[in-house]
């Protein structure tokens, strides 16, 4: 079923592709800030975020953290995707998280090993933010996905990056069904910041255990959702 954040989510999204398409905001403009765009568009921080993660993504801007969101020029777009994003049953989920298990340990392990300062800072202040909108009663998934994010780019592997972005989609509907598993967001949360620490450390073992840790409990939360939609 679409949740009232979902129509909103996608509303937003959509509100600010067109924008962007329809050169309302050029090539190389500089975006106005996340409060602002919130205010205006009269919904959440989060759900600004989500779409503006959604759109980096995408290829139609550049996020520079410090100075703004600029828009990108046409030749970054990214339109095409060969993945169904948008009614991924939750049986799938299992196939996403088995590629992600293989995955992500080895990009936590890497990221520890030759993530720079600057990249390290950006992890961890993903985890953060992920903890203050779980406390806040925010929706955490723009954190959470740019958490991980973040954790590709430190790997200083162009291919892993770049898997990762594409999808991110797929990524962010996972999450909004595993979601409805009490507790599962602040389990999440809670590993977020131990993988980021173990990656501030250097301590490249550690990342890699954290993270298969915390992919282990996202798929013991997919097997509870199974079983309640099954029974």
């Amino acid at each position: 079923m679409t949740t009232l954040k979902e129509l909103a989510s996608t509303k937003i999204l959509n509100e600010l592709l067109q924008r962007i398409d329809q050169e309302v905001w050029k090539a190389g403009e500089k975006l106005p800030s996340l409060a602002a765009l919130a205010k205006e568009l009269q919904v959440g921080v989060s759900t600004v975020r989500e779409a503006l993660r959604i759109l980096e993504n995408k290829g139609y801007l550049l996020i520079e953290h410090g100075r703004g969101m600029f828009v990108r020029s046409r030749n970054h777009w990214r339109q095409d995707s060969s993945l169904d994003l948008t009614s991924l049953p939750v049986g799938d989920l299992f196939s996403l998280l088995e590629f992600r298990c293989v995955l992500e340990p080895e990009m936590a392990a890497l990221a520890a090993e030759r993530g720079s300062p600057g990249q390290i800072r950006n992890i961890k202040d993903a985890a953060a933010q992920m903890i203050a909108d779980l406390a806040s009663g925010e929706d955490y998934f723009a954190s959470d996905i740019a958490f991980h994010d973040h954790i590709a780019e430190a790997c200083s592997n162009v291919v892993m990056a770049s898997v990762m972005k594409g999808i991110s989609e797929l990524l962010l509907e996972s999450r909004r069904k595993t979601t409805r598993i009490k507790g599962s967001a602040e389990r999440a949360a809670h590993f977020h910041m131990l993988i980021a620490l173990a990656i501030e450390q250097r301590n490249v073992q550690l990342a890699k255990d954290m993270m298969r840790s915390h992919l282990q409990d996202v798929k013991q939360d997919s097997m509870k959702l199974k079983e309640s939609l099954e029974g």
